[in-house]
Formats: structure tokens, C-alpha cells, sequence
């Protein structure tokens, strides 16, 4: 059996450890979205046109809940805990730049195979 991977004790390594409890492998690569959120739709529009990766998809909404827009980015990747960490400040930043914020990350759960017993 596999020692369980050591997180940092911050809000990204508490998801680790839940994904990792949760029985997610996270050797296996996925669509992971990365959230902000803006009071208009010309700043979502700007953070839309500074985002940079040709590996990043940008989809722009309105988010009804919080009368705000949405933007969320996307990219297909191993989610590692530094990999995930580096992207989400980057973006951060830029939505702070254009006056947004960020909003959280997330993905679908690749579960672990079992072995046969």
C-alpha cells in the first residue's frame, strides 16, 4: 500500500486530502476548472483577453446567484498540488489586475482502480 501524499497545510492541500480520502487517482489527467468571478461583464471580458496558454479554455457567463459574471478557465492536466497552486495564483492575479476575483477550483473525480481481489 501507498503512504498517502503529504500536502501543505493550507486550503489547496485540504482538498488534496480529501480528493486523495475520497479515493481520487490523481495520477490520471482531467479538465480542471479554475474560477473567477467580476461585477461587469467588460472586466470578465478584459480578464477573458489577458489570459495566456494555448492550453487554456476561457467561458464567459452570467452568474445569477451572485448578479456578477463568471469566468471560468479551463485546462487538461495531472492535477498536482503545485501545478494546481502555480495556475490558480497566476490567474488570480490577473483577475485582480481587471478587478475580479478569484472563485475557486475544481474537477471530476477519477476514481482508483481496485485490484482484483
Amino acid at each position: 500500500m501507498d503512504a498517502p501524499p503529504n500536502f501543505p497545510n493550507d486550503v489547496n492541500g485540504d482538498v488534496f486530502r480529501r480528493m486523495v480520502g475520497n479515493g481520487d487517482n490523481l495520477s490520471q489527467p482531467r479538465m480542471m476548472d479554475f474560477c473567477h468571478i467580476f461585477p461587469e461583464r467588460r472586466q470578465a471580458l478584459a480578464f477573458a483577453d489577458i489570459v495566456d496558454g494555448r492550453d487554456l479554455t476561457v467561458c464567459i457567463s452570467y452568474y445569477e446567484e451572485r448578479d456578477m459574471w463568471q469566468v471560468t478557465v479551463k485546462r487538461y492536466m495531472i492535477p498536482t498540488y503545485k501545478d494546481v497552486t502555480a495556475l490558480e495564483l497566476s490567474l488570480e492575479a490577473q483577475a485582480e489586475s481587471v478587478g475580479g476575483e478569484a472563485d475557486g477550483w475544481g474537477c471530476m473525480t477519477v476514481k482508483r482502480e481496485e485490484p482484483n481481489a
